[in-house]
């Protein structure tokens, strides 16, 4: 008597990276309602978060549209774009959050150079919303094994394929420049507040006053 061990299905192990990420990217949206105002020992949060995006956004991005070029390449490093790209979106929606947080803190005007900021914040939050998902579903169909329902079937079409390849590239681009954008704008922003209050983002001078009493 024999017993044969059934073959694993490529592609059908549970829990999935697709799925576990794309999980991730959802609850992520939920931290652009955490508006954190200060870190260790009074820091301005905002400031500091923002790092994350900055430095992620274009990493993920330009690695998307390389990984693009070549489609194989997404079966070896999709996965690590992936999670690149879901931990720039939870950056980036913490990153908001906090500055919601900053500017009622401050007392900042919603005027000017400050409004640009905040709207431009708020296009790039979508956009990279949008490319992540993309940056999912295309590492989905290129990892999923073809033939076995008609989802496979329909992401292993060459027009699928090729279609989010240039969907991931337009959400790339657009989010570079509004990465770019953003911060051009917050800098711009922060240094006019230090040309009119000479040389702090306050009156005088002075640094970072923490949240408002009883706030």
């Amino acid at each position: 008597m024999t017993t044969e061990t059934p073959a694993l299905t490529p592609g059908r192990n549970w829990p999935r990276a697709e799925w576990t990420l794309a999980l991730l990217a959802f609850l992520s949206l939920f931290l652009n309602f955490v508006h954190i105002t200060t870190i260790y020992e009074g820091l301005p949060a905002h400031p500091l978060f923002l790092h994350v995006p900055v430095v992620l956004i274009p990493v993920a991005t330009i690695g998307a549209l390389v990984l693009s070029i070549k489609p194989k390449l997404f079966e070896r490093y999709g996965v690590l774009l992936a999670a690149i790209t879901v931990i720039a979106l939870t950056g980036l929606c913490l990153t908001e959050g906090a500055g919601s947080a900053f500017e009622q803190a401050l007392g900042l005007s919603s005027n000017g150079l400050v409004a640009q900021h905040v709207h431009a914040a708020h296009i790039l939050r979508l956009l990279f919303i949008a490319f992540t998902a993309v940056v999912l579903v295309t590492l989905l169909a290129h990892r999923r094994p073809t033939g076995i329902d008609e989802l496979d079937v329909l992401l292993a079409r060459d027009w699928v394929r090729t279609g989010l390849r240039i969907a991931v590239w337009a959400l790339a681009i657009a989010s570079l420049f509004y990465v770019w954008r953003t911060g051009d704008l917050g800098a711009k922003a922060v240094w006019q507040a230090r040309l009119h209050h000479g040389g702090g983002l306050f009156p005088g001078g002075g640094g970072f006053p923490g949240p408002p009493p009883g706030g």
